[in-house]
């Protein structure tokens, strides 16, 4: 399986058009990772903060107070 896949990237590398494709798809992927990086790192924070809430909450309940 991994022959048959190395076989595929160096004709497709040897190919003009298949080097495109690459490139094109290496470029899509890149942008969305950039585009989605802040909603991701947002998402992240929001958690973060939800989980450290929670836990003081639960703390003050056990505690009694």
């Amino acid at each position: 399986m991994l022959r048959n896949f190395k076989s595929l990237i160096k004709k497709s590398l040897l190919n003009s058009k298949g080097f495109s494709e690459i490139v094109s798809i290496v470029m899509i992927i890149l942008f969305v990772i950039l585009v989605a990086a802040s909603p991701i790192r947002n998402l992240g924070q929001t958690t973060s903060s939800g989980i450290s809430n929670l836990n003081g909450q639960m703390q003050q309940v056990l505690n009694g107070q």
